[in-house]
């Protein structure tokens, strides 16, 4: 009877060791997004995608708590206190406003940023280059004379530019900030219209109605969140509407010169690969889409073009790296 006991207690023991064994063996990732539109979404599959090519499958040693904080920050703060009450391995923050809250939060656990511009004036890294601290990731931000290269191609005789963006985020006015700069020595002249909240979308577009030739969207949580709305206005008008990213073009802006969505959360599960791995965030260095082998290309919707009152000419059509 002692041995039976003797062995009962023991398998019990060797269980609980395996056990613990195999928790040990699980990552645990908390992801939080400001808006979860087509482009954000893509983010997050690419990170998916890539962790398993590093070996982290999603429900076997990979454990994943995904939460958009649908465009508000307030909700994005109590979504970050409540990641950070589990301890998870890593966070990462896909946009800005998602990346400011968390490392607002927290000095101790991992982040991982991806999807923001301009991580220096978001205060998210005091330098690019091993930053410190617990905080690094991907920047998007593109060559901004590069994608206005492309609106005076299509609208040669440009000369009123609008800006339909949210001031409140730092990305889309860091963004503006730069057309505003390049304006005068490209010819035209800019018109901001501010839509400061997701409602307030499409009247930003009818209030550049008759008053610009093209309309520009820089990387904006809030106008990707209604945008189609402002496409229909857009279309309406005859007015063309360029953006900063490709989904949107696929979304219905007539084009862009910009990066894969799915390609930058494969990055992104770089980053977080070697976080798992042991590496401080503080070790690595910032990294830049557009810096990377291979990552920019134009992309062009013909459809949309046509119902904007503009025509894409056989040359560029054939440039682009995907016609929609």
């Amino acid at each position: 009877m002692r041995k039976t006991l003797l062995a009962f207690i023991s398998a019990l023991f060797c269980l609980a060791l395996g056990t613990s064994a195999h928790a040990a063996d699980v990552k645990t990732m908390s992801i939080i997004t400001m808006n979860d539109t087509p482009q954000l979404l893509e983010v997050k599959d690419g990170l998916i995608k890539g962790l398993a090519a590093h070996g982290y499958v999603e429900g076997k040693n990979l454990k994943v708590d995904f939460k958009s904080a649908q465009g508000n920050f307030g909700t994005a703060q109590q979504i970050v206190r409540q990641f950070i009450g589990e301890k998870p391995d890593v966070i990462v923050t896909i946009t800005t406003p998602t990346s400011q809250a968390a490392v607002a939060a927290t000095k101790d656990i991992p982040i991982i940023f991806t999807t923001v511009t301009d991580p220096l004036k978001s205060k998210l890294v005091p330098r690019l280059k091993h930053p410190g601290g617990n905080a690094s990731g991907i920047s998007d931000l593109v060559p901004t004379e590069r994608q206005l290269d492309i609106v005076k191609e299509i609208v040669p005789n440009l000369k009123r530019l609008g800006l339909v963006y949210d001031p409140s985020l730092d990305n889309a006015r860091s963004t503006v900030e730069s057309v505003k700069a390049l304006a005068p020595k490209m010819g035209f002249k800019t018109v901001e219209s501010p839509a400061m909240g997701l409602n307030n979308v499409p009247s930003a577009g009818q209030a550049l109605v008759g008053k610009v030739d093209a309309i520009f969207v820089p990387n904006d949580t809030t106008v990707y969140g209604a945008f189609e709305s402002l496409v229909k206005v857009a279309q309406d008008a005859k007015l063309p509407i360029f953006t900063a990213e490709r989904r949107s073009v696929q979304r219905g802006a007539v084009a862009t010169v910009g990066f894969d969505f799915v390609d930058m959360g494969k990055r992104t599960a770089d980053m977080v690969d070697k976080v798992f791995k042991g590496t401080k965030p503080g070790d690595m260095d910032v990294q830049y889409m557009k810096d990377l082998p291979n990552s920019l290309a134009l992309y062009v919707n013909k459809e949309s073009a046509e119902k904007m009152g503009v025509k894409l000419s056989p040359a560029l059509l054939k440039r682009a790296a995907q016609v929609f």
